[in-house]
């Protein structure tokens, strides 16, 4: 297998960048989609028989949208949060086997 090469800060600022997307999706949700499920409750389709099916199928579809809205806000930040905390392991990890490294062959000498 290959190696592999980490850039730390560039890798870390991108997981910060992912996690900081993912409570953008969640404003979102809170504002735009908040405010189309106001729009919605006031049933602009109308309560005649053709409004009365379209709320039928309307509004179990709307509830499904926003909460999958708001589910993916939250996936993606903590995927963010994610890649920063793996990044301050794999560099916590290198830095200790080097001395590790560094300590076992200076008492060989």
């Amino acid at each position: 297998m290959g190696e592999m090469w980490l850039e730390p800060e560039p890798a870390a600022e991108a997981g910060r960048d992912l996690a900081a997307a993912g409570r953008h999706l969640g404003e979102l949700r809170d504002d735009a989609g908040a405010e189309a499920a106001e729009l919605s409750a006031a049933r602009p389709w109308g309560t005649d028989d053709i409004g009365q099916a379209f709320e039928r199928n309307y509004r179990p579809i709307e509830q499904q949208v926003l909460q999958a809205w708001e589910k993916l806000g939250g996936y993606v930040e903590g995927l963010g949060d994610a890649v920063v905390q793996a990044v301050r392991e794999a560099v916590q990890t290198d830095h200790t086997a080097s001395v590790r490294v560094e300590h076992t062959y200076r008492n060989r000498s």
